[in-house]
């Protein structure tokens, strides 16, 4: 009983005991009114997300997300990183307490006669031997604190993984609806321009046309037709995209992503891109990359304590219980029975500056680790500047491209139809037909650019996963 008294209290006295080294402390690098101001910030009435890939309402989109979370190759390479994270930790906390181990030794010896020790014997020895070294000045615990925040560091790198992954799945969406529907226009300007090249050789039959404008018809059509295999390549570029992200084998999707008559870049772009400024200022600091940088920080704190706590002695117990025999018969019986136990304690006298040295050099590399934190905040202000500046400058020249594109295409309307009553040259028609159909993928093209930017913002956020945090951060306050 006494004994057991006097291992809770030392069990005790290893939990509670000192910690060498600073605690580690969030350095506040902005104010939230000063990237409130920065980014022109809105502080939302409620914490929620104001915008993820649902929004899009695209149910494809949807499912190959749902499916990406699910079987990424990223994703799962992630999760296992924080499984090995976390039995780290644990195997970390376990070095708090004693260790048990089974022994069993035998020994056969022969002694020289002129020594005069005793006679040539075996011996024979099993037991339990206990080991502990007491975490009197916290290195220990310090070690716990470095394995916890890497186990955190692996669950930020897991969110960023996953944000990434969704963020790619959508731009390699858009980008095939995008070329999809540049494929179907091109289509539908090549049989428009097949026509006026028919229109063209009848006239030039009955002498209302010239060799002149057949050449160009010709040339328009082949112009046309040769843009439709390298759209052809893209989509099956973005389609194999889309299957390995989803961890399919490319050629997967070469049925199931067909073009189809529902078609988010089609569909007029009504998104509200004021909606994605109501968030709250805190969104920066809890973005994926730097919570991992943050603990990265904080484990390098815990090794500052680490190395300052090397400067204090270490105290150790071990202790030896079990049987000692000279013949195997009577190892297990009562009279072999034998037990030891003792201490030490060993205190850094003269390193000649080593452990000093170590100290100073934790304590740069804390330097270090302060300036990759604030360097990952800064880069998170720009990546999310840059973005609402620039969704709104697209916006504006989109609603411009929408109709450049309605006043050309009646404008090549009318000059098809002057061409064919015979009241203009081909040449008109034909410089018509290449400003509309300019005006056309520009605007195709520019729908496209405004989703993925509109994704490129939920990556620049940080996502959903990032306000999870947030207002999980909320309640706690």
């Amino acid at each position: 009983m006494h004994l057991c008294k006097i291992t809770v209290s030392l069990l005790c006295l290893s939990v509670t005991g000192c910690l060498m080294g600073p605690d580690y402390e969030r350095p506040l690098v902005f104010q939230n009114v000063e990237l409130e101001h920065i980014l022109d910030l809105k502080t939302p009435a409620v914490q929620t997300l104001p915008f993820s890939p649902q929004d899009f309402k695209d149910n494809e989109l949807d499912d190959l997300i749902a499916e990406a979370k699910e079987n990424a190759p990223d994703i799962r390479t992630a999760l296992a990183r924080v499984e090995a994270g976390r039995a780290m930790r644990l195997g970390t906390i376990a070095t708090l307490f004693p260790s048990i181990d089974a022994t069993e030794q035998h020994t056969d010896q022969k002694i020289g006669k002129n020594m005069g020790l005793a006679p040539d014997d075996n011996s024979y020895q099993a037991g339990i031997s206990i080991a502990w070294e007491i975490d009197l000045f916290g290195k220990k615990r310090r070690e716990i604190e470095e394995a916890s925040a890497t186990e955190e560091q692996m669950k930020a790198a897991l969110e960023k993984v996953m944000v990434s992954v969704v963020a790619e799945v959508g731009l390699n969406y858009v980008n095939l609806r995008t070329a999809q529907y540049l494929l179907k226009q091109t289509k539908d300007d090549l049989k428009i321009q097949q026509e006026l090249a028919r229109l063209t050789q009848d006239k030039y039959k009955t002498g209302l046309s010239s060799a002149i404008d057949v050449n160009q018809a010709e040339y328009q059509v082949a112009t046309t037709r040769a843009n439709i295999p390298k759209l052809e390549t893209q989509i099956e570029t973005y389609k194999n995209a889309l299957a390995v992200l989803v961890g399919k084998p490319a050629g997967s999707f070469h049925e199931r992503l067909k073009m189809t008559k529902k078609n988010l870049v089609v569909d007029p772009f009504r998104f509200d891109l004021n909606k994605l400024k109501s968030l709250p200022a805190d969104v920066i600091r809890y973005r994926p990359d730097v919570i991992e940088m943050e603990q990265a920080l904080k484990a390098q704190n815990a090794r500052v304590g680490q190395a300052v706590a090397s400067l204090f002695p270490t105290i150790s117990l071990s202790a030896l219980f079990g049987f000692e025999s000279i013949h195997f018969d009577n190892l297990f019986k009562h009279n072999s029975y034998a037990h030891s136990y003792g201490s030490s304690i060993t205190a850094p006298i003269f390193h000649f500056g080593a452990l000093w040295q170590n100290v100073k050099a934790e304590e740069a590399n804390m330097k270090e680790s302060m300036i990759q934190y604030e360097k990952t905040l800064l880069n998170a202000t720009q990546e999310i500047r840059n973005i609402l500046v620039g969704l709104q400058k697209m916006e504006a020249r989109h609603k411009d491209l929408q109709h450049a594109w309605e006043r050309m295409d009646k404008a090549a309307r009318l000059a098809r139809n002057r061409y064919e009553s015979g009241l203009i040259d081909y040449f008109q028609v034909l410089d018509a037909e290449e400003r509309r159909i300019g005006a056309q993928a520009d605007l195709t093209t520019s729908s496209g650019a405004l989703y993925q930017n509109i994704l490129n913002f939920y990556k620049a956020v940080g996502g959903q996963f990032t306000f999870d945090r947030i207002r999980a951060n909320y309640s706690a306050e």
